[in-house]
């Protein structure tokens, strides 16, 4: 049976979130709950504890990501986005976090561990912390290794936005660690070459054992989301705002929100103002 638009597209990066999960981070990472949003001139973010699950009373984190760049960036870099984002998720659970936004020097060591080399202007030579962050990869790291393992299974992204973000550099460049300048830099073409199978046939099996998903094996479809209800929890119930890792709103108009009905108002940053119907605080969602 052929698999619908959604649940094959989100099925594409559970499988990749699941694999990358096993092979850079030891399998420590929590699900989460992977969303598709167009944040302008934004590649991904995490929006820390969005989701709630009435039935288990618990939270997870929602892991967004920028369909306007799969159409003319290579599958490389949207991973290379995929595991920017589940650094900041490995941190939030096993690490410590700063401030909202800022990538600290743990998140920094973490990255390099994975074979990503942060970097404020996304080349050698920028600084490894800082509010803004991008990154590059590394010739000999992990997260490079990983990546022709994946790409061996043949797994493609099929569905793409029909108009998407222009690509602006024409290839992905890759560095040694000690890469000083972006002179320095290879293309990702002579280092990952994927040998793709076909996975049509049944006995078919991925080149790498750590990943072992084909296409032919079909997922459960992605749940439909239910209307969130608050848990009946005083500590839940004082929350304030919604941490995330996408980068603050500066202008002066933010928008609140009530859990409970859904009330939305806009006002200025850090307002302290409540929902008299639910009797609960507004939400700043920045």
């Amino acid at each position: 049976m052929t698999q619908t638009p959604t649940p094959e597209t989100y099925h594409f990066f559970q499988q990749a979130y699941d694999y990358f999960n096993r092979t850079l981070f030891e399998g420590v990472l929590p699900p989460c709950l992977i969303t598709f949003q167009r944040q302008k001139r934004l590649m991904g973010y995490v929006s820390f504890k969005r989701w709630f699950n009435r039935s288990e009373q618990r939270y997870i984190d929602e892991l967004a990501i920028n369909p306007e760049y799969f159409a003319h960036y290579p599958l490389i870099e949207i991973f290379q986005t995929l595991c920017h984002e589940m650094v900041h998720i490995w941190q939030a659970h096993s690490g410590q976090p700063s401030r909202r936004g800022y990538h600290n020097a743990e998140w920094a060591r973490k990255m390099i561990d994975i074979g990503l080399m942060p970097s404020t202007t996304g080349e050698p030579g920028g600084d490894i912390v800082g509010q803004t962050m991008s990154d590059y990869i590394l010739e000999d790291g992990a997260f490079l290794q990983a990546c022709a393992g994946i790409m061996a299974t043949g797994l493609q992204l099929d569905w793409v936005d029909a108009f998407p973000v222009e690509r602006r550099t024409p290839t992905t460049p890759v560095y040694s660690a000690q890469a000083k300048t972006a002179a320095e830099a290879k293309p990702v073409a002579s280092i990952v070459r994927p040998v793709v199978q076909n996975l049509n046939q049944s006995d078919a099996e991925p080149e790498d054992p750590r990943f072992p998903f084909s296409l032919a094996q079909l997922q459960q479809a992605f749940l439909e989301s239910l209307p969130f209800q608050p848990p009946e929890d005083d500590a839940i119930q004082n929350i304030q705002h919604i941490p995330s890792t996408r980068p603050l709103n500066k202008s002066n108009r933010h928008k609140y929100y009530c859990k409970g009905c859904h009330l939305k108002v806009w006002g200025k940053p850090e307002l302290n103002i409540r929902c008299d119907d639910c009797d609960l605080p507004l939400l700043e969602e920045e």
